[in-house]
């Protein structure tokens, strides 16, 4: 799997529909992936969800869900406004 960081810090994520796994599992498979590789360290921020709609062209809903696993997983935490 090919994860990419920006130079700003963010995970640049990537879709591949040809898969067979949901986008929002891919998303949070391509998270626990750059923070196991080192790509993400604890405390840095996800990019937004409307950057990840945007880039993608996924709905807003899809990016919720995986954010959600992610916290659920203790993997994220959320602070609105932020």
């Amino acid at each position: 799997m090919e994860l990419d960081k920006q130079s700003s810090g963010a995970i640049v994520f990537r879709l591949d529909p040809t898969s067979g796994v949901p986008p929002y599992q891919q998303l949070v498979r391509q998270v626990e992936d750059a923070l196991r590789l080192g790509y993400l360290a604890p405390g840095d921020q996800l990019p937004k969800v409307k950057d990840v709609v945007g880039s993608l062209a996924i709905n807003p809903n899809t990016v919720l869900k995986a954010y959600r696993e992610l916290e659920h997983k203790g993997l994220a935490a959320g602070r609105p406004g932020q």
